[in-house]
């Protein structure tokens, strides 16, 4: 994510139009050594940390603290070999957010050969594109096709030289930013063989091992380095277990979690009939993150301290909202460079899908406003993607439980005339195979052209029609998918099998269609949201870094919610311990406490360190206990005979004895028992306020 500053403004640098030091940057990244960083003149170093936001304390002298390691001299350091180097950046990493973060994209990019082969392709997929487009915008004489049965004989001769001053314009942009990109791939070689280097000689993970390997191993790899070696052992005031690495990962993801729990950005259209509709697209969540985050956390990552302190609340509302108008002028000049991108990018992505299955065109996905919405503090993304991969199924039968019957009878009709022609077609080419080239049907309309068509037509209404054979029990699998979606809003409550809910799930679950289409109209809507709406919130974003911030030792300054502290931000309904002072320190729907059971069953060998969250998880899974031993499974006795029926007058070997009685429940592995043990822990808590127990 670009961190530059783009506004100017004579009081504060943080307004300041600047170019950043990549190479500054880049040094910092590939050596990790320890080099000073300017530091901005308004930043507030020298102020401490307030006493509110304190949430750990570590009493840790100086001379305690490790101390760096010296800078080798470059005749020791040509000879040092690759472990030793690689150990000696490991003890000198002067960003630990951004090593951390390279760290988990290593991890995601399944090895350094698979990462530099993904971008190779993806720069000769950009050239493609970029090649593609202008050969058949430029290049071909469309209006002399018919009348010619070459592709030579309908090629402009020197289009390049031809080209109309917009087309240049656009093809020279494209190639600077592809030259861009190939610049960065190769710059980017040298922290990647770093990082390669730290994966296979300290935490001896090959890349041929890090296809399958989980991340809970990386982490016990860095933590058990980390322990083992004096400089960074468990003295050094540097946090490194499963939540402080994910914490630091995730240090400006968790503010925008919270930011959508809380509901305060404002991104509804600014138009009449769509002030209610929020349409958060690739692009809008781009610029949201480019104008918010970029504007509160510094180069290095870390929260500026000015937005701690309420006398700086005017002049950063001020800025924020100057930001927010400045990228909507930004987006409306580039909107035909973005719109031009973005048809020629979709339409080469998608084409081949839905040409090899065009019943692809009525499936649905979360949309990204959804995903903000679902997603749980300190959740890595791959853990998000496969809880939301885990449940599509789910919400598709969901949506199919509510009845279509005039949409299911217009598609059986359109099937029955489509199906009966795209079979008479079939038939007629099995005659003659020459028909299907040669055979007009329409002017310049043959067989393959109608086969075609109709075969599509056949395929998207009979994905249209729903199962005959379907149980309609929409509440249930709406309950199924809360368990994977962690979703579920306090309107919903009593109502999970009406149309109302159905029609706001749709919202987030919505055709692919639509969301390429929402892709499109964001190039015009999202200037004007820009414009009009987010400025209108820029009060309570700022206040929002300012309410919802901690500083932890080890850590610096964090989103408290992601920090569980439940003694702040606590709700007693579901199941902590205690009350949050103002209802506008809690979370919405329970994110929080959600949160907390997600990344423990997530990181099953995690604990709490406070005491707060320890009796949090004792009490639910008290709840769980008692809710078990009313909930008795089927008793069976060794013969399959139910316990409860009258007595057997078989005789005396079949008759029950207590020791015969086992419960019959499924048997879980026992490498996945902790797990399924704490999935079933936040199963309950939706059971608690779902369906509340007497």
């Amino acid at each position: 994510m670009d961190r530059s500053r783009l506004l100017a403004h004579s009081d504060d640098d943080e307004y300041a139009l600047e170019e950043s030091s990549h190479r500054t940057r880049r040094f910092q990244r590939h050596n990790y050594q320890q080099v000073p960083v300017a530091a901005d003149e308004h930043s507030d170093e020298d102020l401490e940390a307030p006493a509110s936001l304190m949430l750990e304390q570590q009493n840790t002298s100086e001379d305690d603290l490790p101390r760096p390691a010296t800078s080798q001299q470059p005749s020791t350091r040509q000879h040092m070999t690759t472990y030793d180097r690689t150990t000696w950046r490991w003890t000198n990493v002067a960003d630990l957010d951004d090593f951390f973060q390279r760290v988990y994209d290593y991890y995601q990019g399944r090895g350094m050969y698979t990462i530099l082969l993904s971008r190779f392709l993806n720069l000769l997929t950009l050239g493609f594109v970029i090649m593609f487009s202008t050969f058949l915008i430029g290049c071909v004489n469309y209006s002399e096709i018919p009348h010619h049965s070459t592709l030579s004989e309908v090629v402009v001769p020197q289009c390049i030289s031809k080209l109309s001053g917009t087309t240049t314009l656009f093809l020279v942009i494209f190639i600077l930013w592809w030259g861009w990109q190939a610049l960065r791939f190769v710059l980017d070689y040298p922290a990647l063989k770093e990082m390669h280097n730290f994966y296979h000689h300290l935490l001896e993970i090959p890349d041929e091992d890090i296809q399958t390997v989980s991340w809970q191993t990386v982490l016990e790899s860095i933590t058990k380095i980390h322990e083992s070696n004096p400089n960074t052992a468990s003295t050094s005031p540097h946090r490194v277990d499963e939540h402080a690495v994910t914490s630091r990962i995730m240090r400006q993801e968790n503010y925008l979690i919270a930011l959508f729990n809380k509901r305060t950005l404002n991104i509804t259209i600014p138009l009449p009939y769509l002030r209610n509709k929020h349409v958060f697209t690739r692009d809008l969540e781009w610029n949201v993150a480019f104008c918010v985050l970029s504007y509160v956390f510094n180069p290095r990552g870390q929260l500026r301290k000015r937005f701690l302190h309420e006398k700086n609340r005017a002049a950063l509302v001020a800025g924020l909202r100057r930001r927010l108008v400045f990228m909507g002028w930004l987006n409306f000049i580039f909107a035909p460079f973005i719109l031009v991108y973005l048809i020629a990018f979709f339409f080469f992505r998608y084409f081949e899908e839905y040409h090899k299955n065009p019943s692809e065109i009525g499936t649905r996905a979360f949309s990204p406003y959804a995903k903000w919405k679902f997603r749980e503090f300190n959740e890595l993304p791959h853990f998000f993607k496969a809880r939301l991969s885990s449940c599509n199924g789910l919400a598709n039968k969901y949506i199919d439980q509510f009845p279509k019957e005039k949409t299911a009878l217009v598609a059986r009709f359109v099937a029955f005339v489509s199906g009966s022609f795209a079979g008479v077609l079939a038939i007629l080419t099995l005659f003659d195979s020459e028909a299907l080239l040669n055979f007009e049907i329409s002017p310049n309309g043959t067989v393959l052209f109608y086969l075609g068509l109709f075969g599509t037509l056949f395929a998207v209404s009979r994905g249209m029609i729903p199962d005959e054979h379907l149980v309609f029990e929409p509440e249930e699998l709406l309950q199924e998918v809360m368990k994977y979606t962690h979703y579920c809003p306090e309107e919903w409550r009593g109502k999970l099998h009406t149309d109302e809910v159905r029609a706001q799930f749709c919202q987030l679950f919505t055709y692919k269609v639509m969301l390429f289409a929402q892709e499109l109209m964001s190039v015009v809507f999202t200037p004007l949201v820009l414009w009009f709406s987010l400025p209108t919130c820029a009060e309570q974003i700022i206040d929002a870094f300012r309410e919802f911030t901690v500083h932890v030792d080890g850590l610096g300054y964090v989103c408290s919610f992601s920090q569980f502290d439940f003694q702040k931000h606590g709700d007693a309904k579901y199941g902590a311990q205690t009350q949050a002072e103002d209802d506008h320190l809690m979370s919405n729907d329970g994110k929080m406490e959600k949160s907390f059971l997600n990344f423990k069953a997530n990181n099953p060998g995690w604990e709490p360190t406070d005491v707060e969250g320890s009796m949090y998880l004792n009490r639910i899974s008290e709840f769980q206990k008692s809710k078990r031993a009313r909930d008795e499974p089927l008793r069976l006795n060794r013969y399959g005979v139910p316990e409860g029926h009258e007595p057997s007058t078989l005789g005396d070997s079949f008759t029950r004895t207590t020791h015969d009685v086992v419960a019959w429940e499924p048997e879980e592995e026992e490498g996945h028992e902790q797990r399924h043990r704490i999935l079933g822990l936040l199963n309950e808590v939706y059971d608690l306020n779902n369906k509340p127990v007497p």
